[in-house]
């Protein structure tokens, strides 16, 4: 343990291993030498270590609860839930076991049931006499509340958190991430360079800041700040990934060199995912799009591995939507629907562009990808809450605008409920070219969208959705605008002004310049709509041709589709 804390990783390992020589049925220097090739970013080995452990002691509960911090630190959430479960039965009052478990699914989404957790602990006299206890299930409480968009709760919690422990790292962090989240990224800005000063050397806060910078469009920052957090840990492969797509490497050739020289196969997944990617946008950007091509496919290959598709849950939930009988409400207050306008289509459509380009109208309220309309849905007891509930969301998280415009795209889904519960509301679908289309999203390393890590899912999903989407022009065409990336990109002063006058807006020459527009933008196009409208990428997918031969035979077996390769 000294030498662990000396960083003197070799020699501890090999006491570790002397220790399991001498005493084999010992679980502790399993566990301890597991840990240091975790964090070492040997992920399989610490694994095959711990389940040399288990054949040992099958009940044994920090083994079982080390497996899940493993899984857990991969992000295969399913396995760490497993294994924190089968710890939580050997030992039913570990709080650290149920904090853990809370955290799982505050990852998983399921936050009623991570909130059942932490509210029980929360008021255990246990947790209560315990300083450190008492800080991990408030953040958690803040980190629950935050992503249930109760930001109020959030921040009362993170508040109290630092005035009574003013140096709290957590805490300034998770302010600055709930202040994004409210679209606020100055006074996110602010709180990170606060925690900056009570603790330099916490590189999270540098990561928080830089992504910040990046959505703000201030680029040059982002660079410089992703760099020094590569220069604090040249392992840092997030780090490499954020500065893949902003930054060529000119002056720093030997961390390009670094990258590019990376061993993949002794990485922890995570960072053999992060690097993959790096190294293929940074080839793709030097024109070596066959070496590109590799590496993609290492990092989505790798993301398959530990994220199932949701290609088939997508397309069920389409078609049960589709399915169903939608009256068109008879309700008077439903005349102001003419405030929003549903942006939706596919990921890397040109839905970015677009939106930058109509929000440069001050009477419109960009909100970005909010899920209020998939939200008020679940939430709704009869169809005809379904307004009320959505028009609450817009009102509470947003000021009082002329127009809202609402970018979640899988709201394709839901076109008729929009057409009959906000009739006076307009669609913009959003189409380009499918190969394109479906390349980018590869490229894009969605990490909450998982049937992105796979060509034949982007590919099936494509055509579903142009399939729903013609379905509902038909039936709904008039409250429907086909926009194509394509035409605006080579046809900017033609396309731009008949969007404009199709939505009945006045017309301005500023809609023809959306690299002017100085919004922050929180999607994988954030660095992209700073330059100029540019072709590049129009018709790229043929340097891929070879990688792409799955999709381009399911995108076949459409006709339509079919004729535009």
């Amino acid at each position: 343990m000294f030498c662990i804390d000396l960083k003197n990783f070799n020699l501890a390992k090999r006491v570790f291993l002397n220790l399991i020589n001498k005493f084999p049925s010992s679980i502790n220097p399993y566990i301890l030498l597991a840990e240091i090739l975790k964090i070492e970013n040997k992920f399989i080995d610490a694994e095959k270590v711990l389940f040399k452990a288990i054949k040992i002691d099958p009940n044994h509960g920090d083994l079982l609860y080390n497996f899940s911090l493993l899984y857990f630190a991969s992000r295969n959430f399913d396995y760490a839930l497993n294994f924190i479960d089968k710890a939580i039965r050997t030992s039913n009052n570990n709080d650290i076991y149920k904090l853990l478990k809370s955290e799982i699914y505050i990852n998983k989404f399921k936050i009623d049931e991570a909130l059942f957790i932490l509210e029980d602990l929360k008021n255990n006299n246990r947790i209560k006499k315990d300083n450190n206890k008492d800080i991990r299930v408030n953040i958690l409480l803040a980190d629950a509340f935050l992503k249930k968009r109760n930001y109020e709760e959030a921040e009362i919690i993170l508040l109290k958190l630092i005035k009574k422990y003013q140096k709290l790292e957590l805490a300034y962090l998770n302010l600055s991430v709930l202040y994004n989240h409210k679209n606020q990224l100055s006074k996110s800005i602010k709180i990170l360079k606060k925690g900056i000063n009570l603790s330099p050397n916490f590189i999270p806060f540098y990561r928080n800041l830089a992504s910040f910078y990046r959505n703000s469009g201030q680029l040059e920052l982002a660079t410089e700040t992703n760099l020094f957090i590569i220069s604090k840990n040249k392992f840092d492969f997030n780090s490499f990934y954020e500065l893949s797509g902003i930054y060529d490497f000119k002056n720093h050739k030997n961390e390009l060199n670094f990258l590019l020289n990376t061993k993949l196969e002794s990485l922890n997944p995570n960072s053999k995912i992060y690097a993959a990617f790096a190294i293929s946008n940074l080839l793709h950007k030097q024109g070596k799009f066959k070496e590109s091509a590799n590496y993609l496919k290492i990092a989505n290959d790798e993301s398959l591995k530990y994220k199932k598709s949701d290609l088939s849950l997508k397309i069920k939930h389409t078609e049960f939507y589709r399915s169903l009988k939608i009256k068109n409400s008879k309700n008077e207050h439903l005349k102001n629907s003419s405030n929003y306008l549903f942006i939706v289509g596919m990921p890397r459509s040109g839905s970015t562009l677009l939106e930058n380009i109509l929000s440069l109208n001050p009477e419109v309220t960009d909100m970005g990808e909010v899920n209020f309309l998939e939200e008020s849905i679940k939430e709704a007891k009869d169809i005809e809450d379904i307004y009320d509930l959505y028009e609450k969301k817009v009102i509470n998280q947003f000021k009082s605008s002329i127009i809202y415009t609402d970018k979640s795209l899988f709201n394709y889904m839901y076109c008729a409920i929009i057409s009959n519960l906000f009739p006076k509301a307009k669609i913009i679908n959003c189409i380009r070219n499918p190969l394109d289309n479906i390349l980018s999203i590869y490229r894009a390393n969605f990490l909450n969208q998982s049937f992105s890590f796979s060509l034949p899912d982007i590919a099936s999903l494509y055509i579903h959705y142009f399939e729903t989407m013609e379905e509902y022009k038909t039936k709904y065409g008039e409250n429907i605008y086909d926009y194509y990336y394509e035409n605006l990109i080579q046809n900017p002063n033609v396309v731009i002004p008949k969007i404009i006058s199709w939505l009945d807006w006045d017309w301005d020459e500023k809609y023809l310049s959306p690299h002017q527009n100085k919004r922050n933008v929180y999607t994988a196009s954030s660095a992209q709509i700073r330059k100029k409208i540019y072709s590049s990428s129009i018709g790229i997918w043929k340097k891929y041709k070879e990688l792409l031969e799955p999709a381009i035979e399911i995108i076949k077996t459409n006709k339509i589709l079919g004729e535009k390769i």
